[in-house]
């Protein structure tokens, strides 16, 4: 305990220092949450970036959460996970609701990495190195 915090509760029965305490921490707690769901929520997957760099930053933030006793189930998990993509994965998102696969958070990740194996298999075939143009030079 601080020394502040020592000096504040020193004329307080044990039972009021407790109490006290505690709805100091419910308060940074309901703060915290706030923010990290905030932050889970409005996160989009940059341009570039791979599809393992941001399931990763995606699931500090769920390990926060649980952290703090803040209970969802799996499914609203992979609908914010889906909603964070970026746009290259439309056709993903679409074949997964479609499909109605039924799938756990991990297998999700999987799915995404083939994915993102896939689109950068068409970014190649789809960007052809460009041909080389002989210049004649005249001396």
């Amino acid at each position: 305990m601080t020394l502040e915090l020592q000096r504040f509760y020193e004329d307080y029965w044990p039972y009021e220092m407790c109490k006290g305490l505690m709805e100091k921490c419910d308060q940074r707690a309901c703060q915290e949450r706030y923010e990290i769901v905030r932050s889970l929520i409005t996160t989009k997957m940059k341009d570039g970036e791979s599809i393992t760099t941001h399931l990763q930053r995606m699931k500090r933030y769920v390990d926060f959460l649980l952290k703090l006793n803040v209970k969802f189930d799996e499914e609203l998990a992979i609908d914010i996970v889906l909603h964070s993509l970026s746009p290259c994965y439309d056709q993903f998102e679409m074949t997964y609701h479609l499909r109605k696969l039924e799938v756990t958070l991990s297998k999700l990740q999987g799915l995404l990495r083939t994915t993102e194996n896939g689109l950068k298999g068409e970014a190649i075939e789809s960007n052809p190195p460009p041909t080389v143009v002989p210049i004649m030079a005249i001396g």
